[in-house]
């Protein structure tokens, strides 16, 4: 429940007070007119409205003593309170405070009609790289961040966001997380990035969450914890730059699947569904890059036990629940996905 200061604080607020307290005012007019005067009802609200207004039109009727007194009392009360209510408007137009109120309104708007969309927990460097990529391939996302200074930079640039402890329940569910298809822990303390994990877990049992690791001991805590991947960006950078030595046009390449126009190229998993017609059948049977143009470049067994088969041969068979890893436009994509689910 609000209190006074809630109202002192919120300028829409303050606004609807002084709106209230105007239309009591004519209300309390209105009746005393009828009830002193004996007026019609629109007589009375007539008489009241050029009263309060100091319009200057002359009485309905002429007024006793108790009416002159009455119009007296509603002369002075109205005036303060016509100042104050133009005073109060005037700044819920024109103040920074009204301003933020409002985006912030919209904000929960646009938060609480999100659904499947991914939650970063952090807006440092890792947090802000991924908040770009998934801005520029309209990927629907929100950002939890405690620092009030990048909460700013946030709204100044139109991302979605919410101001709170990932680790707070209450912060986790503001950010949709029962509506949530991923959950993206990447704080700069391991220990904080544990206890959101812990968090999100509780709340939603089958979630998809990533979690940054700098320490390589601290990645089989956070698989504890409830992590579905944990990466460590030192581990993945150095691995990186290894390669890229070595070859340098197989980094580019992948750069290249991962940074280019979703609407042009990209890849995709895709898991097979039981209802789809190519469970059970082989690689050659299926003829996946004749039927959709989409090339499968690797597959994961349903099992998890024997990790990836690139280039998946001919007489291997699809089984419920593998996952293949395809290249292709969007369309190609989507047929593929079409085939498979």
């Amino acid at each position: 429940m609000r209190g006074f200061s809630d109202y002192y604080r919120d300028p829409l607020l303050r606004l609807r007070l002084a709106l209230l307290v105007g239309l009591l005012l004519l209300g309390v007019g209105t009746l005393g007119y009828v009830g002193i005067e004996h007026m019609r009802f629109l007589d009375a609200l007539f008489m009241t409205v050029i009263t309060l207004s100091s319009v200057g039109y002359g009485e309905v009727k002429p007024l006793d003593t108790a009416g002159e007194i009455f119009t007296i009392g509603l002369i002075l009360v109205g005036l303060g309170t016509a100042a104050w209510l133009f005073t109060t408007v005037l700044e819920t137009l024109t103040s920074e405070q009204t301003q933020r109120v409002l985006a912030q309104k919209r904000m929960s708007r646009v938060i609480n009609s999100l659904k499947n969309h991914y939650i970063v927990c952090g807006y440092g460097r890792i947090g802000s790289e991924i908040s770009q990529g998934y801005t520029q391939n309209k990927v629907p996302f929100l950002v939890i961040e405690r620092s009030p200074e990048r909460i700013g930079e946030l709204r100044e640039a139109g991302i979605p966001c919410v101001e709170g402890d990932a680790a707070d329940d209450a912060v986790l569910v503001q950010a949709g997380i029962h509506r949530a298809a991923a959950l993206i822990a990447v704080t700069p303390s391991d220990a904080g990035n544990t206890f959101i994990v812990l968090s999100a877990r509780g709340l939603q049992q089958d979630l998809f969450i990533v979690a940054r690791a700098d320490a390589p001991q601290n990645e089989a805590k956070l698989l504890r914890a409830g992590a579905s991947k944990v990466i460590s960006p030192y581990t993945l950078g150095g691995r990186w730059m290894a390669v890229t030595a070595i070859n340098p046009a197989v980094t580019d390449f992948v750069a290249a699947i991962t940074q280019s126009d979703p609407a042009v190229f990209a890849v995709r998993e895709v898991e097979v569904s039981a209802a789809s017609a190519y469970a059970g059948q082989t690689f050659g049977n299926a003829q996946f890059k004749q039927r959709t143009g989409a090339q499968v470049v690797a597959m994961r067994p349903a099992s998890h036990i024997s990790g990836f088969f690139p280039n998946p041969p001919y007489e291997r068979t699809i089984v419920a629940g593998d996952v293949l890893i395809a290249l292709g436009s969007p369309q190609q994509l989507a047929k593929l996905s079409v085939l498979l689910q």
